[in-house]
């Protein structure tokens, strides 16, 4: 007759397994840091070496504790990044409180940071969005967002003294996907002269603050009366309210000054900041925080679609290319580091410039005699040789011109 019960000792550890009336269950014993045996059944593990990793794990947890070295859950852990990181150094905290609450915690909640592995990383990416008939439905830009936060509290986790072992968000789990491009939306002057019309008066001189001056809402909503100098006709954004934490002073244009010297004289000295609204309750001069809510019922009256604030920036830029101004100087209008930020993601061609670009291109050629050249001479030609005589006949035409 078997023994009911098989064991393996492996120093002051050891492996057990027990005969029950459905089969077999694994299960290991150990000392923790106060010197007490505790046995602990691994109610998934189908052989000897599953549960001799659950013990190592287990005993090494211990041995860490008894060193000092601080182990927190995921869990217990993102309180801890959102009290003294986020909330003091980023300025979107609650963008990752959104995610962190929404996603991570409930998928890592209870593991130890330093148990959770780039497998467990992918099986939160595979299951992403579970209420979704695919992955595919899912932004790329979304997925690397999450994994971004991710990423960012086990960095900070072991420069806060938590033993969180190496980061589990490796590159290869972010998406790059070829069909999701930047952002390209930009508001046409039909459409700026709706969204004026439709806006509630707080709104306006805020959303011309951004198509003039090229400022995002952040920079808009903290900007007080003391950054401003009218007398030279410019603003100072602060380092805090920087998205580059540096600060900035850019030029006022005059349409703009127009607009501030207005709100001067209304705000009158009751509040610091440029942008307020009174309180129809108690009729209160108060600075406005947010306009989520009235931006986008803004839009809806204007009969406006897939508009964001951040795009009256990029109509800025935009404008300012179509003005001909010099790319250098819409660059530093916009604060980038460098111009291919500007040009890349900030300036967008119109389809009706790229339209009267070809016409007016189309139309020189066909002034002269090239063009009917070119047509004939590669009528004759063989497919062998076209692309060639192609590119010989287009590099003459451009000489002769």
């Amino acid at each position: 007759m078997a023994k009911r019960t098989q064991r393996w000792k492996y120093g002051r550890k050891g492996v057990f397994r027990r005969k029950t009336k459905t089969g077999y269950s694994w299960c290991y014993w150990y000392y923790d840091e106060h010197g007490a045996q505790k046995k602990v059944t691994v109610r998934d593990a189908q052989s000897r070496e599953d549960v001799l990793i659950a013990m190592e794990n287990t005993v090494d947890h211990v041995r860490k504790t008894k060193q000092g070295i601080k182990l927190l859950t995921f869990r217990d852990f993102a309180p801890v990044y959102m009290g003294k990181y986020a909330k003091q150094k980023k300025k979107s905290w609650r963008v990752d409180k959104r995610y962190i609450d929404g996603r991570l915690v409930p998928f890592f909640g209870d593991m130890l940071m330093s148990e959770i592995t780039p497998e467990h990383v992918s099986e939160f990416v595979a299951g992403f969005m579970p209420r979704r008939e695919s992955i595919d439905q899912v932004r790329g830009s979304t997925i690397n967002k999450h994994l971004q936060v991710l990423s960012r509290m086990f960095t900070v986790a072991e420069q806060f003294g938590y033993d969180v072992g190496k980061n589990p968000v490796v590159r290869r789990l972010h998406f790059h996907r070829e069909d999701e491009y930047r952002r390209t939306r930009v508001l046409a002057d039909e459409e700026e002269v709706q969204l004026m019309e439709a806006a509630a008066p707080h709104l306006r001189p805020i959303i011309q603050c951004a198509l003039l001056q090229a400022m995002r809402l952040q920079e808009v909503l903290t900007l007080k009366v003391s950054d401003l100098d009218l007398g030279r006709g410019s603003l100072q954004i602060r380092p805090e309210n920087n998205k580059t934490g540096k600060l900035d002073i850019i030029p006022i244009r005059p349409s703009m000054a127009a607009i501030f010297s207005q709100l001067l004289k209304e705000n009158n000295g009751r509040s610091e900041f440029m942008f307020n609204y009174e309180d129809p309750g108690n009729n209160e001069y108060r600075p406005i925080v947010t306009i989520q809510r009235s931006f986008r019922e803004a839009c809806r009256k204007a009969k406006i679609v897939d508009l964001e604030f951040k795009d009256l920036r990029r109509t800025c830029s935009t404008r300012l290319h179509v003005a001909e101004v010099d790319p250098l100087i819409i660059s530093r209008i916009l604060r980038h580091s460098s111009t291919q930020i500007s040009t890349d993601v900030y300036i967008q061609s119109s389809f009706r410039q790229m339209s009267e670009a070809l016409t007016k291109a189309d139309g020189e050629g066909k002034n002269g005699s090239n063009l009917e050249h070119i047509g004939t001479y590669l009528e004759h030609e063989s497919l062998e040789t076209k692309g060639l005589k192609n590119l010989i006949s287009t590099t003459c035409l451009f000489s002769r011109n």
